[in-house]
């Protein structure tokens, strides 16, 4: 019997995590696809994280205070897009950057955690970025797209074999984004992954 997404996500996880607070799954809100979380939430695997993102901040203050109780009580973590002080007045797990603002950290230095339980992580596209994310000594780096997928489906992917080498190229842990789904797991499941992020198909 084929091994699920979250069954493969958790033997990386158990193999290549470099921290034991990193989740094995990452959700991510998304403004056609999945504008509210509410309904899946309680079928998240526990230990797995939310990221809310794509909205206003008035949008993702509205999510993040509808959802957090439901969160912990699923024992879900919740992050929020590019905001760390929005992240911080909520008492959030963390926070996640988009490329463009990764590319700021890592020109100031690296990112400073409000405390060591804090959580963040960042999108990359390119090795260029990945190694601005690994400059601002992210927690975890979500590389895509690794195949293709319906929000960019012209977009080209990286494939099994770039994906592994640029993520052994960095000392921060990474996750496959982009058309992860139950077949395509299983072709990740010898990489240097931790895990795997997307909007749909990881259960």
């Amino acid at each position: 019997m084929a091994l699920t997404v979250s069954e493969v996500a958790r033997q990386l996880n158990r193999r290549n995590a470099k921290k034991k607070n990193l989740p094995a799954l990452i959700f991510m809100t998304d403004t056609k696809r999945l504008s509210d979380p509410t309904s899946l939430i309680p079928y998240l695997p526990k230990n797995s994280a939310l990221i809310v993102r794509h909205f206003s901040r008035n949008q993702k203050e509205q999510i993040i205070i509808k959802i957090k109780r439901l969160c912990c009580k699923h024992k879900v973590k919740l992050l929020v897009s590019d905001d760390v002080q929005l992240a911080l007045k909520h008492h959030l797990d963390g926070v996640h950057f988009p490329e463009k603002s990764v590319k700021k950290i890592a020109a100031c230095g690296r990112f400073m955690r409000p405390k060591a339980s804090f959580l963040v992580t960042g999108a990359c596209h390119s090795l260029t970025a990945l190694k601005r994310a690994e400059k601002a000594k992210l927690d975890g780096i979500l590389l895509s797209p690794v195949f293709t997928t319906q929000s960019h489906p012209n977009a080209a992917c990286l494939g099994t074999i770039r994906f592994n080498a640029w993520a052994s190229q960095t000392d921060r842990s990474v996750y496959g984004l982009g058309g992860i789904n139950q077949k395509t797991a299983i072709r990740l499941s010898g990489s240097k992954s931790i895990g795997f992020a997307g909007i749909g198909g990881l259960i």
